[in-house]
């Protein structure tokens, strides 16, 4: 073969194979989708709340959260059953696995979970975004109205008198998660507001909180997208743009990607 055959051969190789993109990631059903948020929920207040748990003081106290704990587990456990999928049943059986260590003394459980939910995370086409820009301002006025009388009108928590009055206390909700606003806290006061507030209304409360827990901004940067905001840490915001980065960068976003 000639060398020019020998190269438009190669090109075929390469368009036909190595260059090939995977294919798209499934679409769930909506049924699958709110289950698989539902189990990612439960997990991260696991993972958030159990080393809490241990250090309550009160053993009665300790067994009983544990026990609620190894509920919510229970509950991820039956959604998963009812998706049925083959990746349903390898996270269940994970799940299980937490379930088997949770009523005792496990410094490494928070963790296991949590790499539980980021497994999840990049294997299940989840939905982790808004889908419009958050409104801080907005989100500042729902937080007043519907979170600030449990949280502080700051989100670093109640006044001791409030705090008194809940059983496990209301956290530091400066660091905010989506599910746990949408589902609310199994077996604490925390309620849903998958109901009472729209999706966006919960991202914008969420932004609103991102961009609460950092001073004001004093070093304006380029300007990322809400979407790239809702999954990056601010560890890994100062690790691109510098110390202090997410002063500026959750306060001044552009729209999410279409």
């Amino acid at each position: 073969m000639s060398r020019t055959g020998l190269l438009l051969l190669a090109a075929v190789l390469i368009s036909s194979g190595c260059s090939r993109r995977s294919p798209p990631a499934p679409i769930l059903s909506p049924e699958h989708e709110a289950s698989w948020n539902r189990v990612v929920a439960a997990l991260q207040q696991v993972s958030e709340e159990y080393r809490e748990a241990l250090e309550i003081g009160d053993p009665p106290a300790v067994e009983r959260r544990l026990g609620q704990l190894a509920g919510l587990l229970d509950q991820a456990s039956a959604l998963l059953a009812r998706i049925g999928t083959a990746e349903a049943a390898d996270v269940d059986r994970q799940v299980k696995g937490i379930r088997a260590r949770i009523l005792g003394t496990d410094y490494r459980l928070g963790g296991d979970t949590r790499a539980i939910v980021e497994g999840i995370l990049r294997q299940v086409p989840l939905r982790r975004a808004p889908q419009g820009k958050p409104d801080l301002t907005n989100g500042k006025r729902v937080f007043a109205q519907a979170c600030a009388s449990c949280h502080g009108s700051d989100g670093t928590g109640p006044p001791p008198a409030v705090a008194k009055t809940f059983d496990p206390r209301p956290p530091d909700i400066l660091h905010p998660d989506f599910n746990r606003l949408t589902y609310g806290g199994v077996e604490t006061a925390m309620p849903s507001f998958e109901e009472g507030l729209t999706a966006q209304e919960r991202w914008d409360v969420v932004f609103h909180l991102f961009a609460e827990r950092w001073p004001p901004c004093t070093k304006p940067l380029p300007p990322l997208r809400a979407d790239e905001l809702a999954v990056l840490g601010d560890f890994e915001l100062g690790n691109q743009s510098g110390y202090g980065a997410a002063a500026c960068l959750r306060r001044e976003f552009l729209a999410p990607a279409r």
